[in-house]
């Protein structure tokens, strides 16, 4: 049961590490830009893939618009919104509007991967139920082997040791 709970732990680990990895490529490519104070974070919320940047600049040629070019196109992660909040003030783009105001991304996207998250949680649903059926099958085998023996225990016939012998007793030679 420790392997098991050990290799979920590694898959959940490196199945992170990837996404990981392209927002500390943002990070520091906003960086290298000028940026100041910079926060990402990437969630899913009810199917939709949000990626949320913070920043600062003391230029203030900077806009919010320059930012999120500067995300879209080097973010390789599927996005279906982006929030871009630059010295306090936000502004939220769908991924439609992202593409007809910087046109195409200037890097490969990775595909959208939540029928791979699906297959993954089915998966394991699967498991747990199988875990779970084997669990409720032995307690069934354990219950059903005490009650057969309690019950070979009762069958054996008792000695009787009566505390008075009866009446001629021992017989009489």
């Amino acid at each position: 049961m420790r392997r098991l709970g050990l290799l979920l732990l590694v898959c959940l680990a490196l199945a992170g590490c990837g996404a990981l990895s392209d927002q500390t490529t943002v990070h520091t490519r906003l960086a290298d830009a000028g940026y100041t104070n910079v926060s990402t974070f990437h969630g899913t919320n009810n199917g939709t893939d949000r990626f949320e940047v913070s920043a600062s600049s003391s230029d203030q040629e900077k806009t919010t618009e320059q930012l999120a070019e500067a995300v879209w196109n080097s973010y390789p992660q599927h996005v279906d919104q982006l929030t871009v909040t630059l010295n306090g003030t936000s502004e939220v783009y769908s991924a439609e509007q992202l593409q007809q105001a910087f046109g195409d991304r200037h890097v490969t996207v990775k595909p959208d991967d939540d029928a791979a998250t699906d297959r993954t949680i089915l998966t394991w649903l699967a498991v747990a139920a199988g875990v779970f059926l084997l669990l409720v099958t032995g307690a069934v085998v354990l219950v059903v082997v005490l009650v057969r023996r309690s019950r070979r225990r009762k069958q054996q016939p008792h000695q009787v040791y009566l505390a008075n012998p009866p009446p001629g007793w021992p017989p009489a030679a």
